[in-house]
């Protein structure tokens, strides 16, 4: 006889950081029976990607309330009050037996109605550096799930703090397996830059700045720049001997993932866990306005592991140039680089978290 359905509620949002764990554990919850309704707000990306991907969203109002002028604070404040009161609404008449926030100031009044409603709720943590809103929730949490242990050590720690990692699509999971394998990293390096879907205006012109004091014997280059810099950046190249494809958009990243020997980019949670799930070395810029600095904790969970390198936020362009000469002429460095990231990856982050849910809830799959 099989289990019986069971019905979740994924809470918050805001920025891919959120919205794809949130998508990803939603279609495990789907994919073993159970139902699932999505919460968030009408300003994240939430609120385009979630009906997108065939999933109910319910909106509530909620603001940031940490960070901003006292009247702003106030308002916030005020509409996480309604919230709260919109969602206990909701999670009653959906009868919800567990809420999972993924984090983002639009979870803050799902998990304040479940915990008043006693309903269980578990917390979903991308990053090194937990965000405020799951900081918050933790005191309420029965079961936290993270991807680093610099994160389970900041939210307490305890058996209650389970290291599974982020939640990553089933799609790109099938990509990254389906990705051809990894060529033995030798000259010329292949190059990875990109800065998330928008490109980093900061990475771009970075590049264009070392270009010409690349060895094209030593590098390939592909760059994603975003829309608004594809240009400016493949003419900085075409005025060089590198090999190098710019494009402002890559809609196979798994792909280029795999083809390259190191990497030049941001460190978000999605792209942390994504170079772990490709097995890339990476220098790392953190973003320098992410919110509690998360990405700067992030690449140093990374370096500490011998999986990349931290680049500081003011970018020296000797001490950059200097760093992918040595690891061009070190490919012995870049194989033991790949294999510390690949010992980060957890391609069934989702079914763990999803089963363990399960399990705080007294059933099975």
């Amino acid at each position: 006889m099989s289990a019986p359905a069971r019905r979740f509620a994924v809470a918050g949002g805001g920025t891919g950081g959120h919205v794809v764990p949130a998508l990803a554990l939603a279609e495990r919850i789907r994919a073993g029976g159970h139902d699932v309704i999505l919460i968030g707000s009408t300003r994240g990306l939430e609120s385009r990607l979630v009906p997108k991907a065939g999933f109910e969203l319910a909106t509530l109002p909620a603001g940031q309330v940490m960070g901003r002028g006292l009247a702003a604070r106030a308002s916030a404040a005020v509409a996480i009050a309604r919230g709260t009161l919109a969602a206990a609404r909701l999670l009653r008449q959906r009868r919800i037996e567990i809420v999972l926030s993924v984090g983002g100031y639009a979870s803050v009044p799902s998990v304040l109605a479940a915990a008043a409603l006693r309903i269980p709720v578990a917390l979903v943590e991308p990053n090194a550096q937990p965000g405020r809103a799951n900081r918050l929730a933790a005191s309420f949490a029965r079961r936290i799930f993270v991807h680093f242990e610099e994160a389970a050590k900041r939210l307490g720690g305890g058996t209650r703090v389970q290291v599974l990692g982020v939640p990553l699509r089933e799609a790109l999971v099938r990509a990254f397996a389906a990705a051809p394998p990894r060529r033995a990293a030798e000259p010329p390096v292949h190059l990875l830059i990109f800065g998330g879907s928008q490109g980093a205006r900061q990475l771009n012109d970075l590049m264009l700045n070392l270009a010409p004091r690349l060895d094209p014997a030593l590098f390939e280059i592909f760059h994603q720049t975003g829309e608004a810099d594809r240009e400016r950046v493949a003419e900085g190249y075409a005025a060089t001997k590198l090999r190098a494809e710019v494009v402002p958009f890559e809609p196979d990243m798994p792909r280029r993932y795999r083809e390259a020997d190191l990497a030049l980019c941001r460190s978000g949670a999605m792209t942390v866990a994504e170079l772990a799930m490709a097995g890339l070395p990476a220098l790392l810029v953190p973003y320098p306005h992410a919110a509690d600095d998360h990405q700067r904790a992030n690449a140093q969970a990374l370096s500490a592991a011998g999986a990349a390198v931290l680049l500081p936020a003011k970018l020296d362009r000797d001490a950059v140039l200097g760093m992918l000469e040595s690891l061009a002429s070190q490919p012995e460095q870049l194989r033991a680089m790949s294999a510390a990231a690949s010992k980060l990856a957890r391609p069934d982050a989702a079914e763990r978290i999803v089963e363990s849910c399960l399990e705080l809830l007294g059933g099975g799959n």
